[in-house]
């Protein structure tokens, strides 16, 4: 999910008329700490140490997660294109907002987690059992 985030939001630059390369920079830098972040919490889910379909363990990991990974994508786009680190003008206010838009992404992150990969994990088991 977080590299298709990644593509998705690399594809979006380009379309808007930013340079390739500033597309890729935006893919790579939001989709592999999103990847990242989606692969632990599948691993905890996987090994007990959070509940499975609970909203509320998804929704503060994602919490933390996702303002860490908009940030590490806002200084890592900041540092390729303009050679300088620079954090978010109000950092706080960046922060906060990104807090809020990771609800929706914990959402979208249980959701699938929940719904689309027990229908494969359901498929492969009927597959494998032939």
């Amino acid at each position: 999910m977080g590299l298709a985030a990644g593509v998705v939001a690399g594809g979006l630059a380009a379309l808007v008329g930013q340079p390739l390369s500033w597309a890729a920079v935006t893919m790579f830098a939001l989709g592999v700490p999103l990847a990242v972040l989606g692969g632990g919490l599948g691993l905890l889910m996987a090994t007990g140490r959070l509940p499975r379909g609970r909203f509320a363990p998804v929704a503060l990991f994602w919490l933390v997660g996702f303002p860490l990974a908009r940030l590490v994508h806002e200084i890592s786009v900041g540092l390729v294109l303009t050679g300088q680190f620079r954090l978010p003008a109000d950092l706080a206010g960046f922060l906060a907002y990104q807090g809020l838009v990771s609800m929706g992404w914990a959402i979208g992150f249980l959701w699938l987690h929940e719904r689309i990969a027990q229908r494969m994990r359901a498929t492969a088991v009927a597959t494998t059992s032939r």
